[in-house]
């Protein structure tokens, strides 16, 4: 094994060591704008169903 290749194990494993970190944040971050979208639905709905249980109480 030469000089360059004593150099580069480390640099490359360093390197994978990175592209990793990078790929599990995305993941995080797409699966967090699902999840934020998903309580955006959520949300909108409770308040239709609130809105739906006002009137219909208001009703009686």
């Amino acid at each position: 094994m030469n000089l360059s290749s004593k150099l580069w194990e480390p640099l490359k494993e360093k390197l994978l060591d990175q592209v990793f970190v990078v790929e599990a944040s995305l993941r995080l971050v797409e699966y967090d704008e699902e999840y934020s979208e998903r309580l955006k639905i959520m949300n909108c709905t409770e308040n239709m169903d609130l809105g739906r249980m006002r009137t219909t109480r208001d009703s009686h």
